[in-house]
């Protein structure tokens, strides 16, 4: 297993991941077979839109790799990615990986014309961090399947869980990688 931060590459904001962890000295690479997996040690599920995303995982047999490497190597979904995540999709309902015990509600903070830029304060992180909201879910912790540890809520907009971690999984509904800092990328990295 080598460290290199695999990019879930089918769809979606991939090459702002690439260059965010490029410039902070990690290898990166597209995944889009099974076999890829076996070359990363964590992956990064990017935002874009989940749906097409689902298609191709499931034209690409890629279900059950992605669950199995998820059930021991960090994995991050952001937006549409977080979506891909949850155990429970709504707004409207559709398969998922079900990672994480979390439910999503999809488009929550509107449409792509209602995107807004917003400082959130995350659990671990000294500053607040410029965090991008693109026909955002809501997250929602949900009672832990057995085995896994329970949610935990690492930021929120008022009263509304943005970003939720499970163990070596994180949710969010927001995007950073289209910002300045490299602060969350270097936090995966440390997982």
């Amino acid at each position: 297993m080598t460290n290199t931060v695999g990019i879930l590459g089918f769809q979606g904001c991939i090459e702002p991941h690439q260059r965010m962890l490029s410039a902070i000295g990690a290898e990166s690479c597209l995944v889009k077979s099974p076999e890829d997996l076996s070359r990363i040690s964590r992956l990064i599920i990017p935002g874009g839109e989940s749906t097409t995303m689902l298609r191709f995982i499931k034209r690409y047999e890629m279900l059950e790799p992605l669950r199995r490497f998820a059930r021991t190597s960090p994995v991050w979904g952001i937006c549409a990615g977080a979506i891909l995540s949850a155990r429970e999709v709504h707004n409207p309902e559709q398969d998922s990986l079900g990672i994480m015990d979390i439910a999503a509600h999809r488009n929550f903070y509107g449409s792509q014309l209602d995107s807004f830029t917003t400082q959130l304060t995350i659990n671990g992180l000294t500053q607040p961090m410029e965090s991008q909201f693109i026909r955002a879910p809501l997250l929602s912790p949900l009672a832990a399947t057995a085995g896994r540890p329970e949610p935990t809520v690492e930021s929120s907009l008022p009263g509304q869980p943005v970003f939720i971690s499970q163990g070596n999984l994180w949710a969010s509904s927001f995007h950073v990688e289209l910002g300045s800092s490299s602060a969350l990328h270097e936090r995966f990295l440390a997982l």
